[in-house]
């Protein structure tokens, strides 16, 4: 339950949701929220509106009005997915912060499962599975586009991890957590990649990474993403990202870089013929390929000024383009 009446926020819970330009996404993922149950811990749910025109406000203080969890609207003018996240954590009070991003939907037990796992494996960054949902029931790609959206360990069990995932989904014990600040580099707002560079530093400070199989989430996939150019254009992007990191290590980083440039070689010319092949023949699979040619590529190709600019102020100069956030 929520404590409301009694609230000590040095064992509270804080469910970060950034918000851009998404109304219907901002609607599912509150109502997925408002009945979360929480054993004896205050539970706030930060909103952070990432539109300078603040249009999720008017919808979000209505939401507040009915919802069992107190809601705090945080305006965050200055576009960028790292700017929101920040402003976000700014205002949250609670030891825990869990994420859920407005294209998300949380399932019942979510929050309260992160919990448990971090607390029972001492883990400061624990994950849970976000599993797309996609558009277009009927599209044979689905299959193929469906695990690129979604977010899911390769462990069917409770237990430390070396991976991470995307923050979406994810929570942060910030009592075991030796935190950078800002916690997301602004200097990411536009191509992401923050929450890498954020896991990253957590990781190489010892921070244990968890899973909790029990916290699920839905990842909803608008129709203009399900799409070969954003496959391509995410993937180069998330090819990029672990190249980065070892980037972002300095001089440390030095052989992580090489390693991972020559993986990216060897996935490039391994999947690329796949790629070509399939889409000649034109079997949904291509799609696949389409990905795995991407990252191997972004591995490759992982200079800043290569990097896709997908969020912020990029996407607010591209009016027909997707928000990303």
């Amino acid at each position: 339950m929520t404590l409301k009446n009694k609230p000590d926020w040095r064992e509270g819970v804080s469910i970060i949701v950034p918000t851009f330009q998404r109304p219907d996404g901002i609607e599912i993922a509150l109502k997925s929220l408002a009945h979360q149950k929480v054993k004896d811990r205050v539970v706030e749910i930060v909103v952070a509106d990432n539109d300078p025109a603040a249009s999720a406000k008017e919808f979000v203080e209505m939401f507040a009005k009915s919802c069992p969890i107190e809601i705090v609207y945080v305006h965050v003018p200055q576009p960028g997915v790292s700017n929101a996240r920040n402003g976000a954590m700014a205002k949250a009070r609670g030891r825990f912060i869990a994420f859920l991003d407005d294209d998300m939907e949380a399932l019942d037990g979510w929050v309260q499962s992160l919990i448990d796992t971090s607390l029972k494996l001492k883990a400061g960054i624990v994950f849970g599975p976000a599993v797309a949902r996609m558009p277009n029931v009927g599209d044979a790609r689905n299959p193929y586009m469906e695990p690129f959206f979604s977010r899911i360990a390769d462990m069917d069990h409770e237990g430390i991890m070396t991976e991470t995932l995307g923050t979406g989904g994810c929570l942060l014990d910030l009592n075991l957590c030796d935190m950078p600040s800002p916690p997301f580099d602004t200097s990411l707002n536009e191509t992401g990649g923050e929450d890498d560079i954020l896991f990253d530093h957590l990781r190489m400070g010892g921070t244990l990474v968890g899973w909790s199989p029990a916290a699920k989430s839905w990842e909803i996939v608008p129709a203009k993403r399900a799409t070969p150019e954003y496959i391509w254009t995410r993937n180069f992007a998330f090819g990029q990202g672990p190249t980065h990191i070892h980037v972002n290590r300095g001089w440390k980083g030095i052989p992580g870089v090489a390693r991972f440039m020559v993986t990216g070689t060897v996935q490039l010319l391994m999947y690329a013929p796949i790629y070509f092949g399939l889409k000649l023949l034109g079997h949904p699979a291509y799609v696949k390929y389409l990905a795995k040619t991407a990252r191997g590529l972004g591995k490759v190709f992982w200079a800043d000024s290569l990097s896709p600019k997908l969020y912020g102020a990029a996407v607010l100069k591209k009016p027909d383009a997707a928000p990303a956030e």
